[in-house]
């Protein structure tokens, strides 16, 4: 008995996902315990040696995102791994000693696995690839696309026009607007760089640069399994009363460049729950952001990023700036009861993710929401969320068109319907 809790007492069990990677693998290596156990995602399956791994379990599956056309939303649902994945994931052991790899699934799963991951291109949303086959003056989008060696749905790409044509980048014909041929220049998703140029447009640029470094890389809190709800807590800090995960982002990273300043840079992110490396990179990001936007002629180098942010402490016009650029991906916020239900045009009903800042809000200030995603996991959740009004959804979102009734005008083909006076609708139609 004194024995086998001596065995359990030099027992480690380490847990690896994506946020942490390289400090773990030090973490590991170092550690001198008898039996060290690694419950690790699909991070594992290259790229890193531990070298006294001995033996591999492998389950066979693995959260990969899709797209789902029909929905028009990207999904992270487990699925069975291709035969390249199994076969790296058996190579995490014997690399430098003998190892042995158990495979948690009969062989004729394994014989039925595809080769490899299905191509990108199968697998992802196409605006940005369409945008850039008409600035390349290819032809018709979908045509060109349909002599790939592995086309993509029809609908992705009838899905990619149109979210292009909504945001102003392609005209009726699908041709490149003006817009369109800016956002051509700027290797970002249409939406983050449609963000960016608002932000230089409207003297907003600083948050602008912040939130589509974000947005284009990846988010800087970090959610430890083990203290959730304290990170949650420091999350919502950063909000404030905004209703905002793009706003709390912002507000951490000029915590962090008040904290670097003065020298105290790593216990910041420490106790604030945010990755300095994801942050450094979003700093990296935001100056090559701006040197593109320079590159175009919207901004001027020699000026600076402060020449163009008058306006960038006023959350208001951050918001306008964010429905700007996230635009179409709109909800529309309804009482029921005590609680609030989120309605999309495209899927109806959906969930506010639970690390978001509005996860636990019950009723908000205003009646829309911006988001920057909507993924299918277990339910249909929308992540990185922004409260926002009629106003700015009325001036800075897409074309309006007078309603069928006669008596308002409608936005996304009906799905937002806004009442005012004659005199009001007029003014905004200007």
């Amino acid at each position: 008995m004194l024995g086998f809790l001596a065995f359990l007492l030099s027992v480690a069990v380490y847990l690896m996902v994506k946020v942490c990677v390289s400090k773990l693998v030090g973490k590991i290596m170092s550690g001198k315990e008898l039996l060290k156990i690694v419950l690790a995602t699909n991070i594992a399956e290259s790229s890193i040696t531990i070298d006294d791994v001995v033996y591999v379990i492998d389950c066979g599956k693995a959260k990969e995102t899709s797209y789902d056309a029909l929905n028009k939303l990207a999904c992270l649902l487990p699925s069975w791994i291709s035969k390249a994945s199994a076969h790296q994931r058996r190579g995490r052991a014997g690399r430098v000693q003998p190892g042995v790899c158990y495979r948690l699934y009969p062989k004729v799963i394994h014989d039925a696995m595809p080769q490899f991951q299905l191509p990108e291109i199968l697998r992802t949303p196409l605006q940005e690839l369409c945008l850039t086959i008409k600035s390349l003056q290819l032809g018709a989008v979908a045509s060109f696309l349909a002599k790939s060696l592995q086309p993509p749905d029809p609908l992705s790409v009838k899905n990619a026009i149109e979210l292009l044509k909504t945001i102003g980048a392609l005209d009726d014909l699908e041709e490149l607007t003006y817009l369109g041929r800016h956002l051509c220049t700027l290797p970002l998703d249409p939406n983050i760089g449609k963000m960016l140029l608002i932000g230089s447009v409207f003297q907003c640029l600083d948050p602008a640069l912040t939130i589509a470094a974000a947005l284009a890389y990846r988010n800087p809190f970090v959610l430890p399994i083990d203290r959730k709800e304290e990170a949650d807590a420091v999350k919502r800090s950063f909000a404030g009363d905004s209703c905002s995960d793009h706003i709390a982002l912002l507000k951490a990273f000029e915590a962090w460049k008040e904290a670097k300043r003065s020298g105290r840079e790593r216990s910041f992110c420490w106790e604030n729950f945010l990755s300095p490396m994801t942050l450094k990179m979003m700093d990296d990001m935001r100056n090559q952001f701006f040197d593109l936007l320079s590159d175009i002629g919207f901004v001027s180098k020699t000026r600076g990023v402060k020449a163009y942010n008058h306006y960038g402490k006023d959350l208001e016009m951050v918001s306008a700036v964010l429905c700007a650029g996230l635009y179409p991906n709109v909800i529309q916020c309804k009482r029921r009861g005590k609680r609030t239900a989120f309605y999309t045009k495209d899927v109806g009903k959906v969930d506010i993710h639970p690390s978001s800042v509005n996860a636990g809000v019950q009723q908000f200030p205003l009646p829309y929401l911006v988001y920057s995603e909507k993924v299918k996991t277990a339910s249909i959740y929308v992540r990185d969320s922004t409260n926002i009004s009629d106003y700015a959804l009325l001036l800075f979102g897409g074309s309006l068109s007078p309603s069928n009734t006669g008596e308002g005008i409608e936005m996304l083909a009906g799905y937002l319907h806004f009442s005012a006076p004659k005199r009001i609708i007029e003014l905004i139609q200007c």
